[in-house]
């Protein structure tokens, strides 16, 4: 599972040409469109359009997704231990590409059944299909930008390249959607149909263009020649992953952040149509603000980190994050234009530096953890990292499909009538408090990360003695 490094394979290089780092970066369009179609849209979907009770949608939610959860180290494992002349990675980014594409159509293209537990089961299957396809091309996906360079500060630079993209697919996915589904009818499920299908040819086309535009990417081959099992490779090298302390610090950092984003992306298409009254319209000026500020704001931070830290600029963007999701208990019905986009320059920034930041200080883990051990486990720390984003993502759905039937929504009416009064309450403790707290412990925790540029030197040159 783990490969032995090659020192004429893996030695340290330094700027990457730009063009692999946007060809490798444009894979991110087509997660981020994988990712926030589903989690942006799924709750709504099931409940608004499938008409499955919230409580019952949330459960099949979340039971796919922590199908999902085991198939990571599974993924993770076999990328580590393949051996191709693509590359380790490569070969998986073709075949999760074709399976994420399909399964995404395969999801909103649900037919409705008479019985809501029969239309639930379809669900619940097709997003096992999603899950699976979703893990088998971002696990190796992930984990390349550790095996292309072993320069500190280059680790910010791809994963800046890939933040731009990251923003942009999730303007199509969020902005760019709801506007058409508003077009189309909101509460047709053909308007989902059409948009699932549009987006499953987006996907493909992105994820492809990563495959085809990372041939010539630098790669470590397998050297594994143990004769353990596999099971006994995997223990073994999960436990040396949980005995790394500042991975463990970085897990836990993500784990507290991403509850906070996940809540809110589960209820957020809700809220503004029941909390808010608004149209998706509004998602066009909140989506288009995020993405210019996101992209603007990327080779901002990178300079940043590399003038105060990696761990201060992190610091700044948690900061940020928490104003954003306090500011939506200020919202009411016609809110302002300006506000909305006020908003949007907010987690523009946040989710920039929280997305970059945390990336490079993965790669920086896993680099250092290989010059200390001399062993490469790109595979292992990048699947104990995307199980973390799984669950937290089968928590949140959960927590938002039951606070709001425990709240009473009412089925019998369209999604976008508000109901008012303890399903506000609901929404506004899935969008803003709850968000707000997580982001609280995100910072608490983050203070305990001590991996910095110099103790990763004075790793290299101790390894040379």
């Amino acid at each position: 599972m783990a490969t032995t490094i090659d020192a004429a394979t893996v030695k340290a290089s330094g700027t990457l040409p730009a063009s692999l780092k946007l060809g490798w970066g444009s894979g991110a369009f087509g997660i981020s469109m994988l990712m926030n179609g589903i989690s942006g849209l799924i709750l709504l979907f099931c409940v608004g359009i499938l008409k499955i009770e919230p409580a019952l949608a949330g459960t099949i939610i979340f039971l796919a997704k922590i199908f999902d959860v085991f198939t990571d180290p599974i993924v993770g494992v076999w990328s580590d231990r393949h051996n191709s002349p693509r590359g380790r990675r490569r070969p998986f980014l073709l075949w999760g590409s074709l399976l994420a594409a399909a399964s995404f159509a395969m999801i909103f293209t649900t037919p409705i059944f008479d019985n809501q537990w029969i239309t639930a089961m379809y669900v619940f299957v097709a997003l096992c299909i999603y899950a699976f396809g979703y893990t088998l091309y971002n696990i190796p996906y992930m984990s390349m930008p550790a095996e292309m360079t072993d320069n500190y500060h280059e680790r910010s630079s791809i994963h800046a390249y890939r933040i731009v993209f990251i923003s942009l697919g999730g303007l199509v996915a969020g902005a760019g959607v709801k506007l058409a589904l508003e077009r189309l009818g909101k509460t047709e499920p053909s308007s989902f149909a059409l948009v699932g299908v549009v987006c499953a040819i987006l996907i493909l086309i992105s994820t492809l263009v990563a495959y085809f535009s990372t041939a010539k990417a630098r790669f470590t081959e397998s050297g594994n020649t143990t004769e353990k099992s596999s099971i006994a490779q995997m223990v073994e090298e999960f436990n040396a992953v949980r005995g790394n302390k500042n991975f463990l610090r970085l897990i836990g950092v993500k784990f507290a952040q991403l509850m906070g984003v996940q809540t809110t992306l589960a209820a957020f298409a809700f809220f503004v149509v029941q909390y808010m009254e608004q149209s998706f319209d509004v998602f066009a000026l909140f989506g288009l603000v995020v993405t210019a500020v996101s992209i603007a704001f990327a080779p901002i931070l990178v300079k940043l980190s590399k003038k105060v830290g990696k761990r201060n600029a992190y610091y700044f963007a948690a900061a940020i994050n928490i104003v954003y999701s306090l500011s939506w208990s200020l919202a009411s019905a016609g809110e302002p234009a300006w506000a909305i986009a006020l908003r949007g320059v907010f987690v523009g920034i946040a989710v920039t530096g929280n997305v970059v930041m945390a990336m490079s200080m993965l790669t920086d883990i896993i680099n250092h953890d290989s010059i200390k051990t001399g062993i490469r486990r790109e595979g292992a720390f990048t699947s104990v990292y995307s199980f973390v984003e799984k669950l937290t993502g089968a928590i949140g759905v959960l927590v938002v499909g039951s606070a709001m039937s425990l709240a009473g929504f009412n089925l019998s009416l369209d999604y976008d009538v508000p109901q008012g009064g303890n399903i506000d309450i609901a929404l506004l403790f899935s969008v803003s408090w709850l968000p707000a707290v997580f982001g609280l412990i995100a910072i608490w925790l983050l203070s305990g990360y001590k991996l910095t540029e110099e103790e990763i030197e004075r790793a290299e040159q101790e390894a040379k003695k």
